[in-house]
């Protein structure tokens, strides 16, 4: 029997992020991906059961010289730290009906993406995302990065404490959350500049962030209930859309403080 493609998950911070969320994931998606734990060898005791508690005895567990886990990990910078796992062909396997039943009243801020292409920023932003009180984030399935194990590295884990949605049509997600009484929000350099202390409470807002190069798609501008603009003082005249994502989520989480 031919055996089923594996992926490589690697990096420390996203190790232990992956362990801690078994518990809040459905375990075809969790614990039942795990084909092997591998950690460097040098690693003491101490930290070998912290692992070990996590997860049961039925996964197997090595240690290996970190050469060894250099050639396992494609000299990826795993610092120790690796988990092969059963590839995923539905991790972004959320949908537009996973999205209705799962996202209720006031339980922004709602991440929408764009056309995020760039695996590095897709990481960033997930992070960024997590940190600032996210829990929804709401994709479009074309012109967009998959969820690859260099964006879980980069995202340093968020994406194991984050409902990821990947949807056909932004703008049907955006037209059921205002039915639901959220409040879109989207940002462009000919946005208003003023609008950051009026804005309703974050639980009540959605926040969209468009393509790196052609930022949000006209269309979908034209349905926020609020276009913004960053204030810059400087002589360039536009943020990466990482930076722009982190200043926004931080301003309207300071409107409800």
């Amino acid at each position: 029997m031919e055996k089923s493609p594996v992926e490589i998950l690697f990096g420390k911070r996203n190790f232990f992020e992956f362990l801690e969320s078994l518990d809040q994931v459905a375990p075809e998606r969790g614990i039942k991906t795990i084909r092997e734990v591998i950690i460097k060898d040098s690693l003491g005791n101490e930290e070998k059961q912290r692992i070990r508690q996590y997860i049961p005895n039925s996964i197997k567990f090595t240690t290996v010289s970190t050469r060894e886990l250099d050639r396992i990990a494609s000299d990826k910078n795993h610092q120790g730290y690796v988990i092969i796992r059963t590839k995923q062909k539905s991790f972004l396997s959320l949908g537009f009906e996973q999205f209705k039943q799962n996202v209720k009243v006031g339980e922004g801020p709602i991440l929408i993406l764009d056309r995020i292409q760039d695996p590095g920023n897709l990481g960033n932003i997930l992070r960024t995302a997590e940190c600032m009180g996210v829990k929804h984030v709401l994709m479009s399935d074309r012109d967009t990065s998959p969820i690859t194990p260099v964006v879980e590295k980069v995202s340093a884990g968020a994406v194991h404490h984050l409902q990821i949605y990947r949807v056909a049509n932004l703008m049907h997600g955006m037209e059921y959350l205002k039915k639901n009484e959220y409040w879109i929000l989207a940002t462009d350099e000919e946005g208003e500049e003023n609008i950051w202390e009026t804005l309703p409470e974050a639980t009540q807002m959605a926040v969209i962030m468009g393509n790196e190069g052609e930022g949000v798609k006209r269309l979908l501008l034209e349905e926020a209930d609020y276009v913004a603009r960053i204030p810059l003082f400087g002589s360039v005249t536009s943020l990466n859309v990482v930076v722009a994502c982190g200043i926004t989520l931080d301003r309207i989480q300071n409107v409800s403080r």
